[in-house]
């Protein structure tokens, strides 16, 4: 597969949800729910807010659909890999396909720490899940998150690769086995994987996330402007703000000028 620009539009699509999600105090982590070339659900990161460990951004999306729905018919694209927990949910209830932004070296269940989703060990029917989809831009906006100021914390950390001033990115790596990322990425795009190139939606062709989104299109996405807010084009300006270009040779223009998200100090009630 050579053009990924549904793809790339779809995370971007997820990010924005996450950036919603950051403007009431939330940890960015956010999805969607694809049948077919239609988004029918959206999920985000809710715990901070509801105090329940449990609320993920995979359940939420997924909750909402019930159980009369076949759930091998849906694709979910997600910001940050699924969590331990999210991935055996997904497996469970038999999830087509999963498309995520960057890995998760804490809790990743899709390949970073286990492999859940194709454990052939485990009960239920495994799925396939491809990581590196915007990957600079879901670090990026988790960074926007962890660099605010937490106010019940006794000793500011500065956690590991969530430096925003720092404009390094962790080296890229893939959830996939050479064949598999041939199979989906290309050959070419193999031959150029590195700790600093990254993925884009064609070969040769660099992008920038405004690029991917319209007002129009997040207008009509389900739940968003319902449970976050009215989406306007100042705030999608403030959101493509935050990341940077990738060029056409896949590499981060850190020459851009970016901005960070600046909100009250977080709090944890």
């Amino acid at each position: 597969m050579s053009d990924l620009t549904r793809h790339f539009q779809f995370m971007s699509t997820a990010l924005f949800v996450g950036y919603k999600a950051l403007l009431i105090n939330e940890t960015p982590v956010s999805c969607i729910v694809t049948r077919g070339d239609d988004i029918i659900s959206i999920g985000y990161n809710y715990t901070n807010i509801s105090l329940n460990g449990t609320k993920h951004a995979e359940f939420i999306a997924l909750e909402r659909l019930g159980r009369d729905i076949d759930y091998s018919e849906l694709t979910l694209y997600v910001t940050v890999e699924p969590c331990i927990m999210c991935a055996s949910y997904l497996r469970q209830l038999g999830i087509g396909r999963v498309y995520f932004g960057c890995g998760n070296d804490r809790f990743g269940g899709n390949g970073t720490i286990l492999s859940i989703h194709n454990d052939t060990s485990l009960p239920h029917r495994g799925y396939p899940s491809i990581g590196g989809i915007c990957r600079t831009e879901a670090i990026q906006l988790l960074r926007n998150f962890y660099i605010q100021e937490n106010e019940s914390a006794p000793i500011p950390q500065v956690k590991k690769n969530k430096n925003i001033e720092e404009k390094e990115f962790p080296p890229n790596t893939t959830n996939l086995s050479k064949a598999d990322f041939i199979k989906f990425f290309g050959s070419l795009r193999w031959e150029r994987f590195s700790s600093d190139v990254e993925i884009t939606p064609n070969d040769g062709q660099g992008y920038f996330i405004s690029q991917l989104l319209t007002l129009n299109e997040l207008k009509q996405v389900p739940y968003l402007e319902e449970e976050l807010g009215q989406v306007g084009l100042n705030q999608l300006d403030s959101f493509s703000s935050l990341f940077y270009e990738i060029s056409n040779d896949g590499r981060v223009n850190y020459e851009q000028s970016i901005d960070k998200y600046l909100h009250k100090k977080r709090r944890t009630v």
